[in-house]
């Protein structure tokens, strides 16, 4: 079993943890409850989730970290950050624009097949809340067991502007 530290050795070898993100790792290793973190920008946050499935999961064939984050240009800058560390990511990402249907017309699209993300092929999944919450999609993800035994976190990234979700 990793150390958090070979973990982050893992991940970049250059990378020293500063002391909020230990104490995020700390207090989740050892169960505490829900955490909410807020840090200044850059600070190194996304970090977090990043591991989140390796130190959390140690105990599950292929854990993953569900990531509800509103914002396209988020999403893909954190998928193309995971490809260079070698961290398996996919989106799940909304279709219909709020304006052009009503919360049961939202249409949800997966850039992997489904099923590879029921299986566990990816240690993060990045969803819009609207695709996760108000698509056939995303309620088939949900109530899959398969799926949902794997997942170690569930990570808000922009939690600031849950209130107009």
């Amino acid at each position: 079993m990793a150390t958090l530290d070979e973990i982050v050795r893992e991940y970049d070898k250059n990378m020293v943890l500063k002391v909020c993100q230990r104490q995020a790792f700390d207090y989740l290793s050892e169960k505490k409850g829900d955490l909410m973190v807020s840090l200044p920008v850059e600070y190194g946050k996304s970090l977090v989730y990043h591991l989140l499935p390796q130190v959390l999961g140690k105990d599950k064939e292929t854990p993953i970290c569900l990531t509800i984050s509103p914002l396209n240009i988020i999403q893909k800058d954190q998928i193309k950050a995971l490809k260079v560390h070698g961290i398996t990511a996919c989106r799940l990402n909304i279709m219909s624009k709020v304006e052009d249907t009503t919360e049961d017309e939202f249409v949800a699209e997966c850039d992997v097949d489904l099923n590879r993300v029921k299986k566990g092929d990816f240690s993060i999944v990045l969803c819009h809340p609207e695709a996760l919450f108000n698509t056939k999609t995303g309620h088939e993800l949900l109530s899959d067991e398969q799926f949902t035994s794997r997942v170690v976190a569930v990570v808000i990234d922009e939690c600031h502007i849950i209130e107009k979700w």
